[in-house]
């Protein structure tokens, strides 16, 4: 039954070799536009951590009624001294205290223009404080400045300014609860902090776990395309020195890298989010699907050496090698299925990621493949 089933996929491909990858090329072409619109998901405790667990479910308990999610600091504060190598000098110019005007006039300009932006529902500083207890105004004068912060209540002053007076932290409360918004609200601080000039030696930046999963998304994104291209570039040359051929080579790389495109453009079509451990999934999906390709092409050369004709070729082609690509693709997705019974929520993304993967790679190296192999034999038989 199965065995007549791949002889009529063979016939199939040896009649209409460009129509199929004429659908295939347009199916991909789909869902690599897709791909582009994977999103990555937020980096927290709740998202890594298993449920549960007393632990984590008191963690987030208390996370819950004590933390104010919505609440984003912006941290102004000191750079560290730049050191002339031979001298040991600081720049003259650099401002060694946060308490100093220019840094006071800088906190009041940036947290005036962060309150214009979207969901900002209230913004606090140090500069809040001192207007507070100077009539509605920043004095100039640095004395006047450190006199007034030295009679606040040093219970409100830390809410805002550190011991050493190196660090003053910009309190934003929002109303911005999804990744998007959260993202825009992230993107606009940091167009304003980089478009207003800072006083010597002073920097700001938003910091907090929402710029660190902001980090880490881009960072995931950057080493998911880095890691797959290093796998590509590998996997083709050990391909290529295996079959010695370069024709060989591609041939059985590109079901693969079709597959890993099908992948990600199915998961994005269904809003799948990746997660720190869902980065290696592209390598391991085409480490795993080039096995396919490798099986269908070694016996395509086998069966091409004894001079049957084409067509033939391609059956005893699928015939021999159609079962054992399913069964190992059924077992690999087995295989993978099994982390959704973890408990870390991380491992989740990864298994659904890889599954989805196996599946594609086996669909492509049957869709794509064979046309390839019976159009590039054809070619060469004309040459």
């Amino acid at each position: 039954m199965i065995s007549e089933i791949f002889k009529g996929i063979a016939k199939f491909h040896y009649k209409h070799p460009l129509l199929i990858i004429a659908i295939t090329v347009i199916l991909t072409l789909i869902l690599a536009y897709g791909m582009t619109n994977i999103k990555m998901g937020e980096t927290s405790s709740k998202n890594m951590l298993p449920e549960g667990l007393e632990s984590v479910d008191l963690m987030n308990e208390i996370s819950n009624e004590f933390q104010d999610t919505n609440t984003r600091t912006i941290a102004v504060y000191i750079e560290p001294s730049e050191k002339d190598s031979a001298e040991h000098t600081t720049n003259p110019r650099d401002i060694r205290d946060i308490r100093d005007f220019a840094v006071i006039e800088y906190v009041d300009k940036i947290s005036n223009l962060i309150k214009k932006e979207k969901d900002v529902e209230g913004v606090n500083g140090i500069n809040d404080l001192i207007k507070q207890y100077n009539d509605g105004q920043i004095p100039k004068d640095n004395k006047k400045i450190r006199e007034i912060l030295d009679n606040i209540n040093p219970v409100y002053l830390k809410q805002y300014i550190s011991n050493d007076y190196e660090i003053s932290k910009i309190i934003v409360q929002t109303s911005s609860n999804k990744k998007e918004e959260k993202d825009a609200f992230l993107n606009g601080v940091k167009k304003i902090l980089e478009e207003n000039k800072k006083p010597d030696g002073i920097n700001a930046n938003v910091v907090g776990m929402m710029a660190i999963s902001s980090e880490i998304s881009k960072s995931m994104e950057s080493d998911t395309i880095k890691t797959a291209g290093i796998a590509l570039i590998g996997i083709l040359l050990t391909v290529c020195i295996t079959f010695v051929s370069v024709r060989y080579g591609l041939s059985t790389l590109i079901p693969v890298t079709f597959g890993v495109i099908w992948t990600f453009g199915i998961m994005s079509y269904t809003n799948f989010e990746m997660n720190v451990a869902s980065v290696s999934a592209a390598s391991i999906i085409l480490g795993l699907g080039v096995d396919f390709g490798i099986q269908l092409t070694h016996r395509f050369r086998q069966e091409i050496k004894l001079k049957n004709k084409l067509e033939k070729v391609m059956e005893n082609t699928l015939v021999g090698v159609g079962r054992p690509i399913l069964t190992t693709g059924t077992a690999a997705t087995v295989g993978f299925s099994v982390l959704l019974l973890g408990t870390l929520p991380m491992l989740h993304g990864l298994a659904i990621l890889l599954c989805v993967g196996v599946i594609c790679c086996v669909l492509t190296t049957f869709l794509l493949l064979p046309p390839v192999l019976i159009l590039g034999e054809k070619f060469k038989r004309k040459i």
